[in-house]
């Protein structure tokens, strides 16, 4: 009887390791993978050094700009704003320690005033009516441009040298005279010089 049941018992016995052999497997997989080292490349945290002009718009009331432009903008002096402007403006400014831009605008974007320090880069041309005329405007040689003059409310400007010391860089001399330029929009002539003889230094 103990032949009979040998083959029996070897039978069962194989059974058993071989699922315990295929536990064992099942359960050691998770770990040899868990224990697999990432191969992700972690960016670097050290900040790259960006350059900027000017840092983003601020939005303020008129009279929060001369503070805005008189705590970052150091290039030179002077540094001029409008102390007239018509009722119902809000302003954004744009400032960096060598320029300064600042938009005058009404609720309906009906009027708008942009004046530009070291910034005024190319103005697009006039078509069909528009003129150019050279004036005297705080004592230097002003390029005035209307873009039509049989629009009372034209889009015009003004882009002149004004006297005085400017600095594009930290590292650099100051620079003798300092480029201006005033554009409005939505303004009749009388109203735009309004505002332009009204420019004085921020303290």
């Amino acid at each position: 009887m103990t032949d009979r049941t040998a083959p029996h018992l070897l039978t069962a016995l194989a059974v058993t390791l071989l699922l315990a052999g295929c536990g064992s497997v099942a359960t050691s997989a998770p770990s040899a993978t868990a224990a697999t080292p990432s191969t992700a490349v972690t960016p670097s945290t050290t900040p790259t050094p960006v350059l900027s002009a000017s840092p983003g718009p601020v939005v303020t009331q008129p009279a929060g700009v001369a503070a805005v432009v008189g705590s970052t903008v150091t290039a030179g002096n002077p540094r001029l704003l409008p102390a007239h402007l018509p009722a119902g403006m809000s302003a954004t400014v744009r400032a960096s320690q060598a320029t300064y831009t600042v938009t005058y605008t009404d609720d309906l974007h009906t009027r708008e005033i942009d004046l530009a320090v070291a910034a005024g880069g190319n103005p697009p041309p006039y078509v069909g009516n528009g003129s150019t005329t050279y004036i005297q405007f705080r004592g230097a040689r002003t390029s005035y441009v209307v873009y039509d003059t049989t629009a009372p409310m034209s889009k015009r400007y003004l882009l002149w040298l004004e006297p005085g010391a400017w600095s594009r860089m930290p590292s650099e001399s100051p620079q003798p005279g300092i480029e201006y330029f005033l554009v409005a929009s939505g303004l009749t002539e009388p109203e735009f010089f309004q505002v332009a003889n009204s420019l004085q230094p921020v303290g």
